[in-house]
């Protein structure tokens, strides 16, 4: 069996305490059991090859899943990681965008970067693309070069890969779920 679809085996939603969202868990996630580093290692590694680091100075993971698979990815292909944070910093060059509907604060802060500098996400899951191309379209306002995306699942939606498309981002998938799997209803997303 192959790493994405034995992971897939693996996921699973879960309701949060009021009801209303569902969280998606994973083996990778850290928060509510042990990683699973083999598992982790294993994804990241299909996805390796596929993605071309070359022009990427930096890699970037977003609190609190996506920090673990992007630094397992940047270790995997020799690249610093820079984790964005929900901290605010009275620091020079602080890049900030949004994490609609997050519950514990919407704005993350990136800290490190400078003009000229290439990064590009890595993301534990995207749902509906929105906090990515927040943070694409702050990094480019920037001066921060950034046209890659990844994520280790993505839920497959045209919307998302409409939003995605339409930023000018390429999205690198480990492993793509079906609409059922979003963490909440999808249905009348639109760009």
């Amino acid at each position: 069996m192959d790493p994405a679809e034995a992971i897939r085996k693996r996921i699973r939603l879960v309701p949060g305490a009021d009801g209303r969202k569902r969280h998606l868990m994973h083996p990778f996630n850290g928060r509510f059991h042990p990683v699973d580093h083999a598992a982790l290692e294993a994804l990241v590694q299909v996805m390796v090859p596929r993605i071309d680091v070359s022009a990427i100075d930096y890699v970037l993971g977003f609190p609190e899943g996506g920090s673990i698979p992007a630094y397992a990815f940047g270790r995997a292909v020799d690249r610093p990681v820079i984790l964005a944070s929900r901290l605010p910093l009275g620091l020079p060059d602080t890049i900030a965008f949004e994490q609609p509907g997050a519950r514990l604060g919407t704005t993350q802060y990136l800290y490190g970067l400078r003009a000229g500098d290439r990064v590009m996400v890595f993301e534990d899951e995207l749902t509906n693309g929105h906090t990515a191309v927040n943070a694409a379209r702050a990094l480019r306002g920037a001066g921060i070069e950034i046209d890659q995306i990844a994520a280790l699942f993505v839920i497959d939606h045209p919307a998302l890969w409409r939003r995605i498309s339409a930023e000018r981002l390429t999205l690198h998938v480990g492993v793509t779920l079906p609409c059922d799997y979003a963490p909440r209803a999808l249905e009348g997303e639109t760009d």
